[in-house]
């Protein structure tokens, strides 16, 4: 979007240090009158945007070309103040000659650079030119300053939970539910079957995440299937679910072995399987074609699968009860509208809720009973408690059914955001492929990234951007599939088909983003030459060469099913690609000075094509989870690097100096042992600005790992795996007191950790693994915010001693593999919020015969108990 593009180089125009840069003198007075035109060009887009999208072709052109002049303002700014940072990061006598005069290397860069200012600056002359002929008083226009701040202050991260299945569909999900558990021995297939938007996946994951359905089934898996699938990821998915393991070697199987691994496992097994979004007939017999997966024990397994055919949900080779899943009644309807548009935290400011109410019953009944119609203009309607707002839409509602009136409720969901940020980082969602589960954190890095998320006085950016998904969700226009239970905030999303259908269509005509795929071709590619994409995603692609634009800002990939040569991309601020083997990395990014992003997620890449890391002076995150990399040291001298997941080998780290990492994220393999433990711990010390913590070195750590905390006062989620033997815990001081989540996994824990951990003030989510010894004690007022306790793999506590006051705050408790309780602790009867206990391989306490397991049920708490 050319606002969104404008405000994105204002904001870094603010930020860079060329502002402050003598060396750089004559540029910095240039870069000054860039600003000031750009600014004059903010405020006229603000109203241009709904004029190209009436179809005034003169405002198409010149919208577009104000983006261009726009980001090639920012690339040429960015390239003198990269000459700057280098030099300032040269050392010894060269850096001081670099720092105070002017090297011909560098008189030759800033002479090019003026000459690029310059380009630009005409550019932006012919614009002005051009909108005078077009009569747009580009002068008179006004930058409205502030506005980011007044819009955020509008922004809440409310307790709102997706619940559409809640109200809309108790009587079918009991029906489901029984159908799958009661409805005999035989394998047998339950379907669900309605049109795009109805709630068939929602309804499908309420189930599958009942206590009747865990409890049921010794094993459960949910894969969604799509119209463009492989059966050999489908396959693996399902396996890496039912065996509850991330090993890799997963990857490297072939498609028969996978399917024998299956057959084998689930021989014995009552399993639950959940194929959700089948588009095509021959589906399962795809996921069997090489050799049968799935068993039929003559156990009561099942088979729950969701499509918009009811050819499909027939067509599956076995028993099958077919639900055809009708939209909403009347009063249903009102009830989902109402609790999306009037919520609780909105009715307070309402003067005359009477008269929303009525309009309100109209509305709902325009949307035909469909759940999402029904949300989406629901949060729309939340954010324009208006009367006369609601009276127009009542008034020209469309006459078209179903899919048009889904778009135009969409459009007027999408243009009634305020903020252009935003609507920008809503179009982004398209970047992903159909059913894609988005990890939020991942989301947020991208859309910093890209300079999408302002610089807002009182907000931090992250802050900010959650706050952006968090609006996202109370409008509908994202589907929430996890929240953090240590922080509240979201933690994965989807988006629904028909919701990404319209993003990318927006997106291709507005020019902000390109979709690549292997079945439609360029399906983001626009029909004209007016708008050129900056961004590209290729989704599922099995070509060998990528498509190339001059100017790319962002590459995004997942999946490609050849291994693929990039090419070289002299802009681009984004690279992203997930499951897939490429070659020719180092081409693609050497020279890129404005690579912000390096995301490459279970990927193969050869050893060599990183080694240039340490030249990208802007890098903000690199997320290298999954794809084994050696990292050389030249990383850790980055100045911008904020966030680091790094799976693979390390180079020794004598002599590094980090301290502004907010995020580090380390699983490393046994060639780094020999420097790993001293090392780290002494490098660590230096990360005081760290929040989020991980850590997995083969061999097992040692003990003086947690060392660590005394310098890293704001660490908030912390997760050590793989410790040796800890005889025994720093004391609660010398760990971060803001500390919310804190994860600890050891051969052996040899004493207490409970009276160490409970004086943690902040402590929301704790999981231990490796308990040793036959006692444990939780005195009263300990714990006083804990809500998520795992007590996982191999505790030999016999006794668990729960004082009266103790973790007022529980609600979850999850023990595993406790093989020598033989019953439950009394205590548990004194925690006033426990609602959930999950037992699974507690093979001791009696089944039925626990009086403190009975008492817990009749007091309301959901207990599971699995093998």
């Amino acid at each position: 979007m050319a606002e969104s593009a404008v405000g994105t180089v204002l904001g870094s125009v603010g930020n860079l240090a060329i502002q402050e840069t003598r060396f750089l003198c004559g540029v910095t007075v240039e870069v000054a009158f860039l600003k000031d035109e750009l600014m004059r060009l903010q405020g006229y887009l603000k109203d241009a945007d709904s004029k190209r999208r009436s179809g005034h072709r003169g405002v198409a052109v010149l919208v577009s070309q104000i983006k261009d002049a726009a980001y090639d303002a920012h690339n040429v700014i960015e390239a003198a103040n990269y000459m700057d940072k280098r030099n300032r990061l040269k050392k010894g006598f060269m850096g001081a000659i670099s720092r105070y005069a002017r090297l011909p290397s560098d008189l030759v860069t800033l002479h090019k650079i003026g000459a690029e200012i310059q380009r630009v600056r005409r550019k932006l002359n012919e614009i002005f030119q051009s909108a005078h002929r077009l009569k747009i008083d580009l002068d008179n226009t006004v930058l409205v300053t502030g506005q980011v701040e007044d819009e955020l202050a509008d922004l809440g991260l409310q307790n709102y939970e997706d619940d559409v299945v809640v109200i809309g569909f108790q009587d079918e999900y009991k029906e489901i539910a029984e159908k799958l558990v009661h409805e005999g021995h035989m394998l047998s297939a339950v379907s669900i079957v309605a049109m795009g938007g109805a709630g068939k996946t929602t309804l499908a994951r309420k189930v599958y995440t009942s206590s009747i359905v865990k409890q049921h089934f010794d094993n459960i898996a949910w894969v969604t299937v799509s119209q463009k699938f492989k059966g050999v990821n489908l396959l693996k998915d399902i396996m890496r679910q039912i065996i509850g393991s991330k090993d890799e070697s997963i990857d490297r199987m072939q498609e028969c072995e996978v399917g024998k691994k299956i057959n084998e496992f689930l021989s014995q097994k009552r399993y639950l399987v959940v194929l959700d979004d089948v588009w095509e007939e021959d589906t399962w017999d795809q996921l069997n074609r090489t050799v049968k997966a799935f068993p039929d024990a003559n156990n009561g397994s099942r088979v729950l699968l969701t499509t918009r055919k009811e050819k499909v949900a027939n067509h599956v080779e076995m028993k099958t009860h077919v639900h055809v899943l009708k939209g909403l009644d009347e009063e249903k309807s009102w009830e989902l509208f109402n609790s999306k548009a009037l919520p609780s935290y909105r009715r307070s400011v309402i003067g005359d809720v009477a008269e929303f109410e009525d309009l309100g019953r109209l509305l709902a009944r325009k949307c035909d009973g469909l759940p999402l119609a029904l949300a989406v203009l629901g949060g729309y309607l939340s954010k324009n408690l208006c009367i006369q707002a609601w009276s127009d839409i009542l008034k020209c509602w469309p006459s078209t059914k179903n899919t048009q009136m889904m778009r135009d409720i969409l459009a007027r969901s999408f243009m009634d955001m305020k903020n252009h940020y935003l609507r920008s980082c809503f179009l982004y969602l398209a970047i992903f492929p159909e059913d894609y589960r988005i990890n939020v954190s991942v989301l947020i890095e991208l859309w910093i990234a890209e300079g999408l998320i302002p610089n807002a006085p009182k907000h931090a950016q992250k802050e900010t951007a959650y706050k952006y998904v968090a609006e996202l969700a109370q409008r509908s226009l994202v589907q929430i599939t996890c929240r953090s239970r240590a922080h509240g905030w979201l933690e994965e999303i989807r988006v629904h088909d028909m919701l990404r259908d319209w993003c990318i269509e927006e997106a291709r005509q507005d020019g902000f983003l390109n979709i690549i795929d292997k079945t439609t071709g360029q399906v983001g590619e626009s029909s004209t030459d007016v708008m050129i994409s900056y961004r590209s995603s290729y989704q599922d692609f099995n070509g060998h060469n990528l498509h190339s634009t001059p100017n790319l800002r962002a590459l995004i990939g997942f999946d490609f099913e050849s291994i693929i040569s990039l090419l070289k991309q002299r802009f681009l601020r984004v690279l992203h690609i997930e499951n897939s083997a490429l070659k020719d990395l180092s081409r693609a990014i050497d020279g890129c000075v404005h690579l912000r992003y390096l995301g490459l997620i279970r990927c193969v890449v050869p050893a060599s094509q990183i080694s240039s890391i340490g030249q990208h002076l802007y890098l903000q995150t690199i997320d290298m989870r999954g794809t084994f990399v050696t990292i050389p040291r030249s990383m850790w001298a980055i100045p911008s690097l904020r966030h680091v997941y790094i799976y693979g080998i390390i180079s020794p780290l004598k002599g590094v100096l980090q301290t502004n990492l907010e995020t580090l994220w380390l699983c490393l393999g046994s060639d780094s042992s020999k420097f790993c433990n001293l090392d780290i711990v002494r490098i660590l010390g230096q990360m005081t600005q760290l929040t989020t913590l991980s850590l997995e070195i083969d061999p097992p750590m040692s003990a003086e790992v947690m060392n660590i905390f005394a310098n890293m006062p704001r660490l908030v989620d912390v997760e050590l795996s793989k410790l040796s033997v800890i005889d025994k815990l720093p004391e609660c001081h010398h760990f971060p007191q803001s500390l919310r989540s804190f994860s600890l996994t050891a051969y052996a824990i040899n004493q207490d950790p409970m009276p160490v951990l409970e004086k943690l003030q902040c402590l929301v989510v704790l999981k231990l693994d490796g308990y040793s010894e036959k006692s444990m004690s939780c005195s009263a007022y300990g714990f006083p915010r804990l809500q998520d306790l795992n007590l996982e793999e191999f505790f030999y506590t016999e006794e668990w001693n729960i004082e009266a006051g103790a973790m007022p705050k529980l609600s979850h408790l999850i023990l595993f593999r406790f093989p020598k309780m033989s019953k439950l602790p009394e205590g548990l009867l004194h925690l006033p919020s426990l609602n959930h206990l999950e037992l699974c391989k507690v093979s001791l306490i009696p089944v039925g015969d626990d009086n403190t397991m009975n008492e817990l049920q009749q007091k309301g708490c959901e207990v599971i108990i699995t093998e």
